[in-house]
């Protein structure tokens, strides 16, 4: 947990994911353009998330395809792992806390 507290990445994803002692929880990104695009189209993202108490860290995921900018999602990670996103409809339902962080 020591490593992998403030990494991001597949080989701290790959800890957390199988470290009992790393809770899941729900962190908060406001997309960007990605980090770099494979040729199946999956864009990888590097990017600050924040949780609903507003604690931040750096955040790695995948997205099947590249995401439209400027939209919040809701990541479910374990660690640096991020097992799911989804969209936010609405601005209002992201936390203020963490709106406060990731909408600069």
């Amino acid at each position: 947990m020591l490593y992998t507290n403030r990494a991001s990445g597949e080989v701290a994803g790959i800890l957390d994911q199988l470290n009992p002692l790393v809770p899941k929880s729900e962190m908060y990104v406001k997309t960007q353009a990605p980090e770099s695009v494979n040729g199946y189209g999956t864009a990888h993202y590097k990017q600050v998330a924040a949780t609903a108490d507003g604690q931040t860290r750096m955040i790695e995921f995948e997205g099947l395809q590249v995401l439209k900018t400027e939209r919040f999602l809701k990541l479910t990670n374990k660690g640096a792992h991020v097992e799911t996103y989804e969209e936010i409809a609405k601005e209002e339902d992201v936390p203020s806390a963490a709106l406060k962080e990731i909408d600069g």
